[in-house]
């Protein structure tokens, strides 16, 4: 008895001890990373495979036996097919080169790219569950992160598109370009989710619009089309107070005059120089902008021509035009308020 307490009482046993606990914990916990690795990379695997078209590109799986490192020439083919709009076959070459690769990690770029291929060609749940797939193995992919906030967005999940918002806001801190890219992307969605909330009432939903657009000006615009809709006389009162309504003539437009209140805007000149131009005020004011002015004087003097203005929009980034007005360019995807371009046309008599 003597000599087993002794050996309990020996540093050199407790010293072993330690080391036995330590091997096992070390053991223990790369079991179960490799056990997460395998389940990451069966996941994967079974991603790709639910995903698989009835017939594979036979040439793109001959190539990807025969060639010695196909992987490059291939996504670059992809890629090409993608930005030409043919996105199913692009798509096939993605599936068949995840057919043949096994391992995790050159999978990633693959399904990435197979990704954002199904993104933009409008397959936002698949999208969606390649993006949140290749997050569970490189959860900070700020590119992928992106494109699932966007997913989200334009499935109208506001609210999980606001959560990704947040991790890329830790991922991106201490860049001042990035930050402001992610306060305009937070008070973007943050007007969305208000215009789609249904828990709240129009008045509530309405002051914390008027209180975001404070805060955010460039979504003005976003807000005057929710109040043109739903609470006129709130929205003539926002309008007045534009300075420049430039880019706000196709929101303004089509009203009949005895639906504008012209004493709320008599201060607004910018916004009187729209119904000039309708013949609506006829003060003999020019108007500022070209395209006004010139109907301003066929409505005051022309009795063989009428006018009206059709509207494009393009993008104050890439220059992209459209002919739908969006906050979000649907080319380069950048936020903002798109210039609003003005075409004169003939209106002629029928």
């Amino acid at each position: 008895m003597r000599d087993i307490a002794f050996i309990y009482r020996d540093p050199l046993f407790g010293i072993t001890i330690l080391i036995a606990i330590i091997a096992i914990v070390a053991l223990a916990d790369y079991s179960r990373n490799r056990y997460r690795s395998k389940k990451r990379s069966q996941s994967l695997k079974n991603l790709a495979k639910s995903y698989e078209y009835a017939g594979l590109n036979e040439g793109v799986m001959e190539f990807l036996s025969l060639a010695h490192n196909p992987a490059p020439t291939l996504m670059f083919l992809a890629q090409i097919y993608a930005k030409s709009g043919d996105s199913e076959q692009a798509i096939k070459i993605y599936l068949s080169m995840l057919e043949k690769t096994s391992e995790s990690k050159d999978k990633i770029p693959i399904l990435e790219a197979l990704g954002i291929t199904y993104f933009n060609a409008g397959f936002l749940q698949r999208a969606k569950n390649i993006f949140l797939e290749v997050l569970k193995s490189y959860p900070r992919n700020s590119g992928v992160l992106s494109y699932l906030m966007r997913t989200y967005e334009s499935m109208g999940e506001y609210k999980k598109a606001l959560e990704v918002l947040d991790c890329l806001d830790e991922l991106e801190f201490g860049s001042d370009s990035k930050n402001n890219e992610i306060t305009d992307n937070k008070n973007y969605l943050h007007l969305m989710m208000l215009i789609n909330e249904n828990f709240l009432s129009l008045s509530q939903k309405q002051n914390q619009i008027i209180a975001l657009i404070q805060q955010a000006p460039s979504l003005q615009k976003m807000a005057l089309h929710y109040l043109k809709t739903y609470n006129q006389s709130l929205f003539w009162e926002q309008v007045a107070f534009l300075k420049n309504a430039r880019n706000f003539v196709d929101l303004l437009w089509e009203f009949p005059k005895e639906k504008i209140p012209f004493e709320i805007l008599k201060d607004s000149q910018s916004v009187l120089d729209i119904y000039r131009a309708k013949g609506y005020v006829n003060d003999k004011k020019e108007c500022d902008v070209f395209e006004l002015e010139v109907l301003r004087i066929l409505s005051l003097e022309s009795l063989h021509f009428k006018g009206s203005i059709d509207f494009e929009y393009r993008c104050h980034n890439c220059k992209s035009i459209f002919p739908f007005d969006s906050y979000r360019c649907p080319t380069c995807s950048a936020l903002g308020m798109m210039d609003l371009i003005l075409k004169l046309r003939e209106i002629k008599n029928q």
